[in-house]
């Protein structure tokens, strides 16, 4: 794996990125300290904004290692932290990374915890280059398991008593996806090579950048995945058109008719000589 920390990404609605000491009273009074939120974590709800602050600090700490991930969730439009996701178990061997996030209980139910995980799952296959994410759920907790779903991770079975949480001994239900499962039916010609975006690259004169030069296999990857699709249409029988509507003229046909009524013409107008407008010269 590719290494790169806890890098800022961006999504539509909110910026992930790393914590920082000021968050810790927007964060306690929020979310640290909301039971609700807390309720099938294993860390309790804060007791203080000191106990946050320091358990912020030691997160701003790690922050020095390569291989830490923990991003703070932030509300685009306030600028506020509403949460958090990040890794809580990376196996280097298997290039597997597993997930962990919550959020503000005034976000729940509008998409924003899926809206965050799917940013960070195409963060570790695009850029660190893992094999598998992975994620887990207390079954009494099923909305953290729809954003699982929803972010295309598989259901891979439920082991019985196998956690514990702040709600104590618990079900495990896990959900995981492959690198291999993520591309699908994505075919070997799909994949852009390093090679290809910098070929594009000198051809258009751009100097891309490395996060560029990702993003854009990935865009022209899904381009031809829907090109694909598109020749997976029957149009046999289908008789080939000029376009693909009918297209009809929606201007009439030209109709002579005589407007030469110069009295009226030339009734407002400044000067005349000999029947026609008198225009001062353009061009002496």
């Amino acid at each position: 794996m590719r290494h790169l920390g806890t890098k800022q990404i961006q999504t539509p609605r909110l910026v992930l990125r790393r914590f920082q000491i000021g968050d810790a009273s927007k964060m306690y009074e929020d979310w640290a300290s909301d039971e609700e939120v807390t309720r099938y974590l294993t860390w309790a709800a804060h007791g203080s904004q000191e106990e946050t602050e320091s358990i912020l600090k030691s997160w701003v700490e790690g922050y020095g290692e390569a291989d830490r991930y923990l991003w703070c969730i932030e509300w685009k439009e306030t600028a506020e932290p509403i949460g958090s996701i990040g890794v809580t178990k990376l196996i280097e061997q298997a290039r597997l990374v597993e997930l962990g996030y919550f959020i503000s209980r005034r976000f729940w139910n509008q998409g924003v915890a899926t809206e965050a995980v799917q940013a960070v799952m195409d963060f570790f296959f695009d850029e660190v280059g893992v094999n598998r994410v992975e994620s887990r759920h207390d079954p009494r907790n099923p909305y953290s398991g729809k954003v699982m779903e929803a972010c295309g991770m598989h259901y891979e079975g439920t082991r019985v008593e196998a956690d514990y949480n702040n709600s104590g001994i618990c079900d495990e239900v896990l959900y995981g996806l492959t690198k291999k499962q993520r591309m699908g039916a994505k075919t070997e010609k799909n994949m852009i090579s390093d090679e290809i975006i910098a070929y594009v690259g000198i051809l258009a004169k751009l100097g891309l950048s490395p996060e560029e030069k990702e993003k854009a296999k990935k865009d022209l990857g899904e381009m031809l995945d829907y090109v694909d699709k598109l020749n997976e249409l029957d149009t046999a029988g289908v008789e080939p058109m000029a376009h693909v509507f009918p297209m009809a003229n929606v201007f009439r046909e030209d109709v002579v008719t005589n407007q030469d009524d110069r009295e009226n013409m030339l009734k407002n107008a400044p000067e005349t000589k000999g029947g026609s407008y008198l225009v001062p010269k353009a061009v002496e």
